[in-house]
């Protein structure tokens, strides 16, 4: 039987998914574009005088592999001590 350890603090937890999973979007998403490279739709529009700066953009395939990137980060990391956030906050998993 697992030994629990007090539960985390709501805020922490919260914290700690969404800054796993932004960190999780722009690793994969920044290299799936590096290895599908920009594959771009139409042209961004700007108004006159400004610039715009497109990080990564991805068809519709490399988006769904980014999706199954992240989905295993958060399996395999979870099953194996928590994701990086979530060490880096000191949460204790069930051991």
């Amino acid at each position: 039987m697992a030994v629990y350890d007090p539960p985390q603090p709501l805020w922490k937890r919260n914290l700690a998914g969404i800054l796993d999973f932004l960190l999780a979007f722009v690793v994969f998403g920044f290299l799936a574009s590096k290895v599908f490279g920009n594959q771009h739709v139409a042209p961004a529009l700007t108004p006159p005088g400004t610039t715009a700066t497109e990080l990564f953009g991805l068809g519709t395939w490399p988006s769904l592999s980014v999706l199954v990137l992240i989905i295993a980060y958060f399996i395999i990391l979870g099953r194996t001590g928590g994701t990086i956030f979530q060490r880096l906050f000191g949460m204790k998993r069930a051991s």
